[in-house]
């Protein structure tokens, strides 16, 4: 058996684009050590571009949010800041039952209360 290794030929773009994945690795695992067994998840802080995009919405209708309180925002300076994690759970509140679970919800209180005098 021949057991010398194998002579693998590589792009300067593959061998590029190798190296700065192990760069991009290197450097996020020294960055962010965590202790074992935990995962740590770093506050994902958006500008109000950012969170026009990921809301699919104007800038100037968060800005409207943003000065009526009805959006959660950071405001630093002239700066306003969102926490994607909040606007998440903003998202979700916003949440409309549908017909079969607002039935079943009567119903449900129907025969809780009925028999109260």
């Amino acid at each position: 058996m021949n057991n010398t290794p194998k002579l693998v030929l590589m792009t300067s773009e593959e061998l590029e684009h190798l190296i700065q994945n192990s760069v991009r690795e290197a450097l996020s695992e020294h960055s962010n050590p965590t202790p074992k067994g935990k995962t740590f998840q770093p506050h994902e802080y958006l500008s109000i571009e950012e969170a026009s995009i990921f809301l699919k919405r104007s800038i100037s209708t968060l800005y409207s949010d943003c000065h009526n309180n009805s959006i959660p925002f950071y405001k630093r300076g002239k700066f306003n800041y969102f926490l994607k994690s909040e606007l998440d759970e903003w998202l979700a509140s916003g949440r409309k039952k549908t017909a079969k679970e607002i039935r079943e919800e009567a119903l449900s209180n129907l025969s809780t209360k009925g028999g109260r005098r």
